[in-house]
């Protein structure tokens, strides 16, 4: 059930609180409402992205007059869980809890007029998630075993470089009202054996058409759902323009903002998955160079990863990458500086990617009395690693996906991927020094 607006005290009241209570230099009380407060920001977007949804198929109606009556629009009906579209001869007997007419049909013969144009983007993933009782996708909880498959993400034509999708606001200003948002639309599980053998398929295509094959693994964050994560890995894949196959590993995030604590014991607990992935990927997939993105907290799986590996006689020198880009690392900075080593020992060049901006990582350090390797200050630099700061790009909500939304630092990603050049002769990079540190900087 979502909690009426009425019953949740205004914004504005939240920072006047935050205010007295960092006047007092009461803590404890300042870090809690903060996190209320960004909390209140991520959930009133996603209701905004509902309502969106929901105007959309109003709007449907003009062009649909069988579907049925004119109808009542209820934002906030808390009883049903949001937004709804009611009949309007039956929304009175809907509150009285009785059958209403819904009218989720609205879409039907969208997608197949969506699929009109655009283009479908494959991408192949592992998961040590449990699948859902449908069969048809994966859920928060941990599994014991892998599961392998592919899917396949619907990239419509007004997709824009860099972006997953817009809500109808965005879309408005910009004065295009086509949907840009990526979508899921055929999943597969597969077998070990047929998912290298459509790996190494997509391998000797980039062959014959002249390219070096390469292949991108995506390993995502906290608050990441399954299919949040195959879109992610999707646009990446599209968006590099990868001479290859793009695969992501989904590790069991619970996909919410208050879910952080078990996000961070099921990260943990899949060390063992990621390392296996890795491993078995980097070796049988058939690619020249494999390269791999960690984001946020999926950066702790593959460093625990490279140190495992490391540890083992049977890979131990054996597993070598090609680029390895660390976007905002939600990892202790002290941990971090101590295992740095194990990156250029794995990898051709690795680059950290942090920013001033990036509110979760800033969190997370807030919550653990500690500075992580992701957030500016103190900007994290050692021996072996490029570390480039990124600006404040026009990023998403929470400041914490300007790896994937910034057309700058994608461009550097694929430039990386294809040159492996340094950073001083690369474009769009800057030298910088900040409280005696020597590193990089991203220009706009």
């Amino acid at each position: 059930m979502v909690t009426s607006p009425a019953s949740q005290p205004p914004l504005a009241d939240l920072l006047k609180a935050l205010e007295a209570a960092v006047l007092a230099g009461d803590r404890a009380q300042a870090t809690q409402l903060e996190q209320t407060i960004l909390q209140r920001l991520a959930s009133e977007a996603a209701q905004r992205d509902e309502i969106e949804r929901r105007v959309r198929k109003f709007m449907q109606i003009l062009d649909q007059p069988t579907v049925g009556p004119p109808l009542f629009f209820d934002p906030f009906d808390a009883e049903r869980g949001g937004p709804e579209f009611y009949a309007r001869g039956d929304y009175e007997s809907a509150v009285r809890g009785e059958p209403e007419l819904y009218i989720d049909d609205v879409e039907r013969g969208e997608a197949a007029s969506d699929m009109q144009e655009g283009k479908v983007h494959r991408v192949w993933f592992a998961t040590n998630r449990q699948s859902n009782a449908q069969g048809d996708g994966f859920t928060g909880k941990r599994h014991r075993q892998f599961t392998w498959g592919r899917v396949d993400v619907y990239v419509p034509q007004a997709h824009r470089f860099g972006e997953t999708g817009t809500d109808f606001w965005t879309r408005l200003s910009r004065f295009d009202l086509r949907d840009d948002r990526l979508r899921i639309q055929q999943l597969a599980t597969q077998s070990r054996g047929d998912f290298f053998a459509d790996i190494h398929a997509e391998m000797q295509a980039a062959r014959d058409s002249g390219k070096p094959p390469h292949a991108l693994c995506f390993i995502h964050g906290y608050n990441v759902s399954f299919e949040e994560a195959a879109i992610r890995a999707a646009q990446l894949g599209c968006d590099l323009k990868i001479p290859g196959a793009t695969a992501f590993f989904s590790w069991p995030s619970r996909g919410k903002t208050e879910f952080y604590p078990a996000d961070e014991a099921s990260i943990q607990a899949s060390e063992w998955a990621i390392t296996e992935f890795l491993v078995d990927f980097t070796q049988n997939c058939g690619a020249e160079k494999v390269h791999v993105i960690a984001h946020s907290m999926g950066n702790r799986g593959l460093l625990r990863a490279l140190q495992r590996i490391a540890a083992s006689a049977e890979t131990r020198g054996q597993i070598k990458f090609g680029q390895v880009f660390l976007a905002a690392p939600d990892i202790d900075r002290d941990l971090f500086l101590d295992l740095a080593r194990l990156y250029p020992e794995h990898a051709e060049r690795t680059t950290l990617y942090a920013s001033d901006r990036d509110l979760p990582v800033h969190l997370s350090a807030r919550l653990h009395d500690a500075p992580r390797a992701g957030y500016f200050e103190p900007y994290t630099v050692t021996p072996g690693i490029d570390t480039v700061a990124v600006p404040n790009f026009n990023v998403d909500l929470m400041g914490h996906s300007y790896f994937a939304e910034a057309e700058a630092l994608l461009y550097d990603i694929r430039d990386l991927m294809l040159n492996n050049l340094s950073p001083d002769n690369r474009q769009r990079i800057d030298p910088m020094v900040y409280g005696g540190q020597s590193f990089w900087r991203l220009r706009r």
